[in-house]
């Protein structure tokens, strides 16, 4: 418990400093005007257009009409793509799952001359049955985009793999400046902190599927990168725009 409170003071004294130094007072946040999908249960309900704006589904779970839902729930290489209104250097995108989350393995940033950008990549797995957002921090791709992609593999996952909405924040390109495919370092520390914490959370599911570690020592581990999560979270809000578009989650 000691460590536990030592890491979380920790946490809140670089991001403090953080808070003081850099404010990121332009950046923005979109939903999505415009969904497709490689396969969707209908035209209409299920249907990839249920993606568009903001979220209606969430935070309910279930299989419910107003998201998106694949055709067929044991599909694998499906694709759905979301199209906003201006192409911005993304930080941040949110995926809202809403039924049987976890079935995505790839989500890429898409330019408006159509280059992708792979943004993150992982395995399908098992996740509580219950509603989420799934966070990916940009810490890569610094070229303005105004599509993001994503892949599932719902073989993996159990049921209908249901998405209600996906929304980016980002920033505008300054004028005069160059756009880059990548970026050499972190913008700031809050955004290495998150990768960080990423990677953990990572290292924490496979020890568990495989059982390789002391499951009690696991779930303490667990429980403290959450709230390690729940912090960085509420802190990195601080340092966006006004988070009155996304409500409390």
């Amino acid at each position: 418990m000691l460590k536990r409170q030592a890491v979380i003071a920790l946490l809140l004294v670089f991001v403090g400093l953080l808070c003081v130094n850099n404010v990121q007072a332009q950046s923005f946040r979109q939903w999505a005007i415009e969904a497709t999908a490689t396969s969707e249960y209908t035209s209409t309900r299920f249907s990839a257009a249920q993606m568009v704006g903001a979220p209606d589904t969430y935070p309910d779970y279930g299989d419910i009409e107003t998201a998106w839902a694949p055709a067929y729930w044991d599909l694998d290489g499906v694709r759905a793509e979301l199209r906003y209104a201006e192409a911005v250097i993304v930080e941040e995108i949110e995926i809202y799952e809403t039924c049987n989350p976890s079935a995505i393995t790839k989500v890429e940033l898409v330019d408006e001359a159509g280059s992708s950008y792979e943004v993150w990549r992982g395995d399908a797995w098992v996740a509580p049955k219950e509603s989420r957002i799934f966070r990916i921090r940009n810490t890569k791709v610094k070229t303005p985009v105004n599509r993001v992609r994503l892949y599932l593999d719902c073989s993996k996952v159990e049921g209908w793999n249901e998405i209600d909405a996906v929304g980016i924040t980002g920033t505008r390109l300054s004028q005069g400046a160059r756009p880059t495919q990548t970026a050499s370092s972190y913008d700031n520390p809050l955004t290495e902190l998150d990768v960080l914490l990423t990677r953990l959370e990572g290292a924490i599911k496979r020890a568990t599927e495989r059982n390789s570690a002391n499951p009690a020592f696991l779930k303490d581990l667990e429980n403290t990168l959450r709230e390690l999560q729940s912090i960085s979270n509420k802190l990195y809000g601080e340092l966006g725009a006004s988070t009155s578009q996304w409500g409390d989650y």
